[in-house]
């Protein structure tokens, strides 16, 4: 039975490896830092107000729930972003360190750190190739959250992770994400690729957790995200997301400015995607 489990293991980290490396995983950290550096501009004013904080607060009661009391607590937010969880976090109260690669977020998170006079340690660095040992973070942590980041690729960075982590993790990631109509159609029609959808960010994760004999506490939620923005900034995006592991020559990024420029409506780009998202707590 125990080498049965073991081999059921190894299959999945197999399985969760190949994987990876059709995915984010073949982009380099420049890259990486480049395409959210980008995005941190319009972050903020692309999400609406309403729906980031109720996501939050979900968040924080699901924690709860789950025995985690955030009052002088120890707190590693990797891939933290302009701060989404550490600023709540570290308003109840816990001692938040904050990591993420794009010194663009990171620029939000300090202004608000700077602000309301935060008790926040923000580091900038790639979990790729973190040295927890170096940063002393090995077993420093009564909770380690990886909030819908691409810095949990692999099993490697997962495990990395949970050794930060002293009593709760909290992991949360797409179990299916529908590609806006556009990039459908740039990658069939102008790139002559298939379309994707984005998937598997969660099943991994759990399935090795519950083989490795964790019982996480898990939700899934179901939406549909809207989004307007000018069509340039959408055209930029795609070229930067869907370009991520290539440069496109500049006839293909005209063709995907001109389609984008098409599309819109008095300027504005309205997407829209169905999404299905999971999140999970266990302690280690």
């Amino acid at each position: 039975m125990v080498l049965q489990q073991k081999d059921s293991i190894n299959n999945l980290i197999e399985c969760w490896n190949k994987a990876s490396r059709s995915g984010l995983s073949i982009l380099d950290e420049s890259r990486m830092a480049n395409i959210w550096n980008k995005r941190s501009v319009s972050y903020a004013k692309n999400m609406d107000k309403d729906e980031r904080q109720k996501r939050t607060v979900e968040i924080l009661e699901f924690l709860d729930e789950c025995g985690f009391d955030p009052k002088g607590s120890k707190v590693l937010d990797i891939g933290c972003g302009p701060g989404t969880l550490s600023i709540p976090l570290a308003k109840l109260d816990a001692e938040v360190t904050a990591l993420d690669i794009s010194s663009g977020m990171l620029d939000r998170l300090k202004n608000a750190v700077k602000e309301e006079s935060l008790p926040i340690d923000i580091i900038e660095r790639s979990w790729w190739t973190a040295d927890i040992d170096e940063l002393g973070f090995r077993n420093e942590f009564d909770l380690v959250i990886a909030s819908m980041t691409p810095g949990i690729k692999d099993i490697e960075n997962f495990n990395k992770m949970m050794c930060c982590s002293r009593n709760f993790c909290y992991y949360s990631n797409f179990l299916r994400r529908e590609e806006d109509k556009a990039y459908h159609d740039i990658r069939t029609s102008i790139l002559g690729e298939r379309s994707e959808n984005i998937m598997n960010g969660m099943i991994f994760p759990f399935m090795y957790l519950y083989l490795s004999g964790y019982q996480p506490s898990v939700r899934i939620k179901h939406s549909v995200f809207k989004e307007e923005t000018s069509w340039q900034e959408a055209a930029d995006r795609a070229i930067d997301f869907i370009g991520r592991d290539r440069d496109f020559d500049d006839m293909t990024k005209q063709r995907i400015m001109d389609y984008y420029q098409n599309a819109s409506l008095n300027g504005v780009y309205r997407s829209e995607s169905d999404v299905y998202t999971g999140m999970m707590v266990w302690k280690v």
